[in-house]
């Protein structure tokens, strides 16, 4: 892919993680479920890993494979600290029980 629709991407993927924290502040100002909450929290996370992962050229076909990139690839590696990880892997899981 080339690098100004690359860099087209990830700025897409930014925008999707801030607008997703927005819809999670909103909806745990406003009483919703806590499974709304969770949800849009945990998207805001997964399309930030998601730009990170698109800048060194990783694609993970699976939300899975997202978290396990962004674990080699920066928490490993001590560009972001383990509890980040932690913390992404407890919203995922969480997700998925709901």
């Amino acid at each position: 892919m080339k690098d100004d629709k690359i860099f087209v991407l990830i700025q897409y993927r930014i925008k999707q993680a801030e607008e997703s924290l927005e819809d999670a502040k909103a909806l745990l100002d406003g009483g919703r479920s806590p499974r709304s909450i969770i949800n849009r929290s945990y998207y805001a996370m997964f399309y930030a890993v998601l730009a990170l992962l698109q800048k060194i050229g990783k694609v993970p076909r699976k939300h899975s494979g997202a978290i396990s990139f962004f674990d080699t690839e920066y928490v490993l590696k001590d560009l972001f600290p383990k509890k980040l990880s932690k913390d992404l892997h407890d919203i995922f899981n969480r997700k998925r029980s709901r």
